[in-house]
């Protein structure tokens, strides 16, 4: 079920049907483009699982980014994987991921389909090393029969021009958040805690992503619940700061403190409350430096 971006689904659904149905004016080569955790990639997977049904899973390469699982290490997408070089190494425990190059992706590519097409789905191609776009140019300029690739990117900056002009571009937005909440609604999530469910729309700004991210946290440590009403109620009252440290606390631990404080000046913009989400953006700022956690929570509570 998709909501949200509907022009947006409706151009990249057109142009894959036209890919399935072998129209010759088809494009072989599409970007999805713009902002983080708005869903593009499940987006695409939606559409491709519809139509290539049990061939999905033998026809389609996945090329996923684990930037995000590696925190501070960028997970780059090199020209080749050499074995026992740094690329070697587990990516991350709990996946099962092998991690390949962009030759090898173009030598998957040529290798025949065991239905009738054959897909490459390249998660967030801006992260391709210097030299990898010109590893990868020659298949996008001539693309073998039957074959699509479909890529995502957060920033069309970071793009070789060369990548983009043999591209067809498809912009996406982020969802409003009447659309959130209903996307929200449609999975399912947090339908029992409407108090915890508007939180949580506050903090996505219209990025999916991040609500689908936070029920997984609660699911696998459902006290994560109680911490998070908790602390919407001791940030209204300004008591029990010290409970309020050691949630904060919590967030920072399950890498999701950043989008909460995105979501806090979101909610104090809304309210016209200019001090308090000015203070909060300053905590923003301090993030991006190398202060201590400990004193970044202190100054976050300090400045209620």
């Amino acid at each position: 079920m998709f909501i949200g971006n509907k022009e947006s689904i409706q151009t990249l659904t057109k142009y894959i049907d036209m890919f399935f149905a072998g129209d010759p004016k088809a494009p072989h080569f599409l970007i999805v483009s713009w902002p983080q955790h708005i869903g593009k990639s499940s987006s695409v997977k939606e559409l491709l699982k519809e139509r290539m049904g049990n061939y999905f899973v033998t026809d389609v390469l996945q090329i996923k980014d684990f930037s995000e699982q590696l925190e501070k290490k960028k997970h780059n997408l090199r020209i080749e994987f050499k074995p026992g070089s740094e690329t070697a190494k587990i990516l991350v425990k709990e996946q099962n991921y092998e991690d390949i190059g962009v030759r090898e992706i173009n030598k998957r590519l040529q290798q025949s389909a065991v239905g009738k097409n054959k897909v490459v789905l390249i998660e967030n191609i801006e992260r391709m090393t210097k030299d990898a776009p010109h590893a990868f140019l020659k298949t996008c300029e001539e693309p073998l029969p039957k074959r699509l690739i479909i890529a995502t990117t957060s920033n069309e900056t970071q793009l070789l021009e060369t990548i983009l002009s043999r591209a067809l571009t498809i912009k996406f937005n982020e969802l409003s958040d009447q659309e959130l909440s209903q996307r929200m609604e449609s999975e399912n999530l947090f339908n029992n805690n409407n108090e915890l469910r508007q939180l949580v729309i506050n903090m996505a700004m219209g990025k999916p992503w991040i609500a689908k991210r936070v029920e997984e946290l609660i699911k696998n440590e459902p006290e994560l619940e109680k911490t998070f009403t908790d602390l919407i109620h001791n940030l209204s009252t300004g008591k029990k700061r010290f409970f309020a440290h050691d949630a904060l606390k919590k967030l920072y631990k399950h890498g999701i403190l950043d989008a909460f404080i995105d979501g806090r000046i979101g909610y104090c913009v809304n309210n016209d409350m200019q001090e308090k989400w000015q203070k909060r953006l300053a905590t923003k700022r301090l993030m991006r430096t190398n202060v201590n956690i400990e004193n970044l929570l202190l100054y976050w509570l300090i400045n209620w």
